[in-house]
């Protein structure tokens, strides 16, 4: 099929740019920070800590509001910007993965109807329910960054697709696996940070520098996740990508 060409006065790398960075430093911490409040939840539970979880409920206001929202909308974004850049490849990437989109489309409608549920229920469910909710959500939200890391690393590289055009082999391609890791590292060192610029609106000085701490923690071992991974995602690459 043949498309009209779309002729913009900016670079299409920076118009894609403009869309696609935000949005994946938002969907990485919609994966993260869900991560992070089922986990810090049950911890203050345990603990009775009624600040954290008064702290926790005003952040998952904020999660819902930045993930929810922008994320959705700038994730809509990047399809109508590719489509427009290039519809030819657009196309053939939805036509070799349909069914993986259908199912990432799946678990993205879990994890956006488990986020409400779990922001509306702090006072309305139980604390064993709500936290159910809290992991349900988690998990769709991972299981979406899952699929989503086979596709766009196909992309990047191929590996055996380009000769068998076979589904799985395009998914499981060379930068899978590191991709993954990596991008999970990134995700739980975003829910660090993010947490902490919420954290610093606190008022008090002793709550304050308790969160302070616990979330560098989140953003240490996503660190510590990162490093490894980064080296293995990049010894991944062909060379003749690299060079």
């Amino acid at each position: 099929m043949s498309y009209p060409f779309w002729d913009v006065g900016i670079g299409y790398g920076f118009l894609m740019a403009l869309i696609a960075i935000p949005h994946v430093f938002v969907s990485h911490f919609a994966i993260g920070g869900g991560l992070y409040l089922v986990v810090a939840e049950t911890a203050a539970r345990r603990s009775g800590d009624s600040l954290r979880l008064e702290f926790l409920r005003k952040l998952s206001k904020f999660f819902v509001l930045l993930t929810l929202v922008f994320g959705a909308i700038t994730g809509v974004g990047i399809w109508f910007i590719i489509g427009l850049l290039n519809p030819a490849a657009t196309e053939a990437l939805i036509h070799n993965f349909v069914w993986g989109w259908a199912t990432e489309w799946t678990f993205f409608i879990v994890e956006i109807c488990a986020a409400m549920v779990y922001y509306y229920g702090w006072r309305k469910m139980s604390a064993v329910n709500h936290q159910i909710v809290g992991w349900i959500y988690f998990w769709a939200a991972w299981m979406s960054l899952f699929i989503i890391n086979g596709i766009i690393c196909m992309m990047l590289t191929p590996g055996n697709w380009l000769a068998t055009g076979n589904f799985w082999d395009g998914f499981f391609n060379p930068t899978f696996w590191p991709s993954l890791f990596l991008r999970t590292g990134i995700c739980v060192l975003l829910a660090g940070i993010w947490t902490i610029a919420v954290a610093s609106r606190e008022d008090s000085d002793d709550a304050r520098g308790g969160l302070f701490g616990y979330n560098t923690i989140w953003a240490l071992i996503g660190l510590a996740i990162i490093v490894p991974s980064f080296f293995w995602y990049w010894k991944a690459i062909p060379a003749e990508v690299t060079t």
